[in-house]
């Protein structure tokens, strides 16, 4: 089970799912492990955590097309399995008086989930990209997202604004990573610190980290910023006949939107204007 996240982009997602929900697996011979358990593994899951469900079975399906192709089984039981759990795709965008509730709690919540919950909002980019930003990656043009840690293998240049230095600047420079436990590795207890943000953040509706996404690009479109703009921010591939562009060129456009967001959540966070709610887009 673990040689196959080893070799692998989302490794660290990986290994984590394999230790949380694969663990009773580790000592036997992938060959051994049946068709029935892997179902039963995943109805249990399912009554609890049902998009979970979904990631478990993806993870599991891949591992078993892994040992597949190394020749380590002739035939996968994971085949033609049916997704366990029901989903419906996220729509939920912050309001700007969410956003000030929200940041209040990222301040309360401090470092480093914090810092990378305020990151997730001001670039737009996501909890793997970020949680693994290294200090090696900044420089004064941006954030320079590997392939290895971005959205289907393609590495960008993230502009990043004066709010985003801002929380650069907050950051122990410590070892090689931005966000760090104690040991210089990735932070970990997402779940732990996801319930303490909901407490920290009172009655409001649920949410979840990659909701912010699509709260950035939500108020960049309010903004008036256009949307090939917004796509090239989020690491979106073009469709049709957009042009191709180098992704780790300096882009005016995409530097400038990013420091009218960077103002724009100035103005939530301080009240210093009216807080409205924006419409989605």
């Amino acid at each position: 089970m673990t040689d196959y996240a080893s070799e692998h982009r989302t490794r660290g997602e990986m290994q984590r799912m394999i230790n949380s929900y694969l663990k009773e697996w580790h000592d036997r011979p992938i060959c051994e492990i049946t068709r029935g358990e892997i179902k039963e593994l995943l109805r249990v899951k399912a009554r609890t955590a049902p998009v979970m469900a979904n990631r478990l079975l993806s993870l599991i399906t891949k591992i078993f097309n892994w040992a597949l192709k190394e020749e380590l089984i002739e035939s996968s039981p994971a085949m033609r399995i049916e997704r366990p759990g029901q989903e419906t795709e996220r729509e939920r965008s912050l309001s700007a008086e969410e956003i000030r509730t929200a940041w209040t709690a990222f301040d309360k919540l401090g470092y480093p989930f914090g810092a990378v919950y305020k990151m997730a909002l001001v670039t737009g980019q996501g909890r793997g990209e970020i949680a693994g930003m290294k200090w090696a990656e900044i420089s004064a043009d941006g954030w320079k997202l590997p392939g290895e840690r971005a959205k289907k293998g393609k590495g960008h240049l993230v502009p990043l604004s004066s709010l985003a230095r801002d929380i650069l600047d907050g950051a122990p420079q410590i070892g090689e990573l931005v966000f760090r436990s104690h040991r210089d590795a990735p932070v970990q207890n997402w779940s732990k610190a996801a319930k303490q943000l909901r407490k920290l953040c009172g009655p409001m509706e649920p949410w979840h980290l990659q909701d912010l996404s699509r709260t950035f690009a939500t108020h960049l479109r309010s903004l008036g910023v256009d949307r090939l703009v917004v796509s090239k921010l989020l690491n979106h591939a073009e469709a049709g006949i957009t042009k191709v562009y180098d992704r780790y060129s300096a882009d005016a456009e995409k530097t400038a939107a990013m420091e009218r967001w960077a103002n724009r959540l100035r103005e939530i966070i301080s009240g210093a204007d009216d807080v409205v709610q924006i419409r989605s887009s």
